[in-house]
């Protein structure tokens, strides 16, 4: 199974997205034109939008179109901690997207890992990561594999709950 791009249905059912944040996530594959252009659509609706809206929403997201001057424009820059914020919601919900599918993968865990690297090693998530030694007195050398395993699943379930709480 491919992670990226995530369907829209659940980014949005996850968080609420900034031009910002759709602007991270589209710029690193996570997301396709449809978040974007539904964004512009929905600020229409409202009465409140800018001429870049209004031209996005213009476009049809199964055409390649290339959106990224329209995000450039409605997100010129990252303020000083927009961008850390940015980054916390993405690992949710990429870490939540995962989740939902940790069947399709082999080891979920490895996965868990590989975005870990890829989010510069989040302190946040160091609870399910394997390599990492537990900081909670828990002592794996007492355990068996799969009770471990287990331990490093709920760890991440909780995070995904607490997460949860957080961005909606």
């Amino acid at each position: 199974m491919k992670l990226f791009p995530m369907p829209a249905d659940f980014i949005n059912k996850k968080v609420t997205l900034s031009w910002c944040d759709i602007k991270w996530g589209y710029e690193k594959n996570l997301l396709t034109s449809e978040i974007p252009i539904k964004k512009a659509e929905n600020s229409l609706l409202t009465g409140d939008y800018t001429k870049a809206e209004l031209e996005l929403s213009f476009l049809i997201p199964s055409e390649s179109n290339d959106i990224t001057p329209f995000i450039n424009e409605l997100c010129p820059n990252f303020k000083e901690d927009e961008y850390a914020i940015t980054n916390q919601k993405w690992l949710y919900v990429i870490l939540s997207w995962l989740w939902i599918n940790r069947a399709s993968f082999e080891d979920p865990l490895d996965e868990v890992e590989g975005i870990y690297t890829d989010f510069d090693y989040p302190a946040e998530i160091d609870s399910f990561i394997k390599y990492m030694p537990p900081t909670d007195g828990y002592n794996p050398s007492l355990y068996s594999y799969a009770e471990n395993i287990n331990r490093l699943m709920k760890n991440w379930e909780n995070y995904l709950q607490k997460s949860a709480l957080k961005y909606k």
